[in-house]
């Protein structure tokens, strides 16, 4: 049986708050600088990633055409 307590603890579940008003992800412990070491991160992180995806490419050389053009090319020689 849901006492009305209980549906009133789901909805703060649900709306972030939990207890006396109190968020989830309150800032008291925060770190100035963490949403930019965050956001300098993930900027590494995506050229990183851009950097790896080049090299594979240029390592592997694979044709740009399309292959059934290129195909048909071959067979004509």
């Amino acid at each position: 049986m849901n006492t009305s307590d209980d549906i009133n603890r789901k909805q703060n579940r649900n709306n972030g708050l939990l207890g006396e008003e109190l968020e989830v992800d309150s800032d008291v412990n925060e770190d100035r600088n963490r949403e930019q070491q965050l956001d300098d991160s993930f900027q590494y992180w995506y050229r990183n990633v851009g950097y790896w995806v080049q090299q594979k490419e240029d390592i592997t050389q694979v044709p740009k055409a399309n292959v059934f053009d290129a195909a048909a090319d071959m067979d004509a020689e």
